[in-house]
């Protein structure tokens, strides 16, 4: 199944940071150039006029549902008419195991909306007794549990996900692993996983609600990784054009990050010895699991207007990407974080064979995609590739053109650089083996590196 994706389908995750080491003995040689290309993709990249400065915008909490994302969730609705439209499913660990995650909208004495009255109407849809014997805010779910992360997930016939679906046949599906992968540190396999998840409830008819991790005040490397397994997971729902509920922002700005005293798990209102996490006046919001029930809330409203209801997208769609990802037009960046899902077997040139400004051996014969942006001032960016199956591509930097001999950098995954202002390329090359290019679906990925 593939998700709609945007004009740059090779998930690119410029994600520049912890880029693995070239490693030029386990890559062929790159061969002369081949006279058959197409002598339009063959020819050098002519100079093109400087791209407008790029800008780094702020990911909202809650993701913009443009008329992109509405199509593509209604496309996903359309999958399956035996799923149930006023049923959700959790997928997660402790946080949403935790009785403070959504629990409390079954009981209305434990529900004050406040100024968040207008969402009554969609805690009304979802208070029924139709997951499984049970609504959907107290079902235990055989996709959550305690210290799993998404390998759990995934793992079993049928994988724990799917017999969720199976047996409470939903619509909606919160996603919010990652709270216990970080402590992997490898959060290109995060991606595949998490890809694969969003993948298989999506060939369901069941549509992901992704969510960012909260932070960790337990463990100062875990909480800067984190952040970049935050990135991955915006990343694939901008890519797949899902629904974010981007948690980690909410929860910052709470009194203690939102943390109970084990600085892990999300914090909860409590008055006198009953804890409610369904208070949203100013006291309640202060807290994280509060914080999260609100956001969710929201995000259930949205999906529950324009995919259920037929409203209108509820957002405007952005400019349109300029550029076709090749040598000669690249896409042009204008904001950061970006992402995408592209495809190196059709999309991007075929006009980069070798990088030796980088003094890399190594044979990119396969199709590159090719973005460009320029920078007005000194920035920390990460780029980030995540093949998906046997797709293998590499991460090139250049500097001001798409040429093999401007590259200043290379990795087979990932790139973490200070650029200084001016005008930078990026190329995510296909490496080819035995003349074999290994092409395929990539996530792209180019954002703001996150602090060390």
């Amino acid at each position: 199944m593939t998700f709609e994706r945007s004009a740059s389908a090779a998930l690119v995750v410029a994600l520049l940071c912890c880029s693995s080491p070239a490693q030029p003995q386990e890559r062929q040689a790159a061969p002369p150039a081949r006279a058959s290309a197409p002598a339009t993709e063959r020819a050098a990249p002519t100079e093109a006029p400087a791209p407008p400065a790029l800008r780094v915008r702020p990911v909202p909490e809650l993701s913009p549902f443009t008329p992109r994302v509405v199509e593509n969730l209604r496309g996903i609705r359309g999958r399956s008419d035996r799923r149930q439209d006023d049923v959700f499913m959790k997928v997660g660990d402790s946080s949403t195991v935790s009785r403070g995650f959504l629990r409390c909208f079954a009981d209305p004495e434990e529900v004050q909306l406040g100024a968040h009255a207008s969402l009554a109407a969609t805690i009304e849809h979802f208070r029924n007794r139709h997951a499984g014997g049970r609504d959907s805010f107290r079902r235990q779910s055989r996709a959550a549990h305690e210290g799993w992360s998404a390998r759990h997930v995934l793992s079993g016939n049928p994988p724990p996900v799917l017999a969720e679906v199976r047996a409470i046949r939903p619509r909606f599906a919160f996603v919010m692993n990652g709270g216990n992968d970080v402590e992997g540190r490898d959060d290109y396999v995060y991606a595949t996983r998490m890809m694969r998840i969003a993948e298989m409830l999506g060939d369901n008819g069941v549509i992901p609600i992704l969510n960012s991790i909260p932070p960790r005040d337990d463990d100062d490397d875990a909480d800067r990784w984190v952040a970049r397994y935050n990135q991955v997971s915006w990343a694939i729902a901008e890519a797949m054009a899902l629904p974010y509920l981007d948690y980690h922002q909410v929860m910052e700005g709470l009194p203690r990050r939102g943390l109970a005293g084990d600085g892990v798990h999300p914090n909860i209102f409590i008055e006198g010895s009953r804890g409610l996490a369904c208070r949203f006046d100013a006291q309640g919001l202060q807290h994280g699991h509060n914080a999260r029930n609100l956001l969710a809330l929201r995000g259930l409203d949205a999906l529950r207007r324009t995919v259920l209801d037929g409203e209108a997208a509820l957002d405007p769609a952005p400019p349109a990407a300029e550029g076709r990802g090749t040598a000669q037009a690249p896409w042009e960046l204008r904001r950061l974080p970006f992402a995408e899902l592209r495809d190196t077997r059709s999309e991007g040139s075929s006009a980069i064979d070798a990088y030796p400004g980088c003094e890399a051996p190594q044979d990119e014969s396969g199709r590159e995609l090719v973005y460009r942006f320029r920078l007005e001032a000194p920035l920390d960016v990460r780029i980030l590739a995540v093949g998906r199956g046997d797709t293998d591509v590499d991460v090139h930097l250049l500097r001001e053109r798409a040429s093999g001999d401007a590259c200043v950098e290379r990795a087979d995954r990932e790139i973490e650089r200070r650029l200084e202002p001016g005008t930078w390329v990026i190329t995510v090359d296909t490496f080819s083996e035995g003349g074999a290019a290994r092409a395929g679906e990539v996530l792209v990925l180019v954002a703001p590196a996150p602090a060390r």
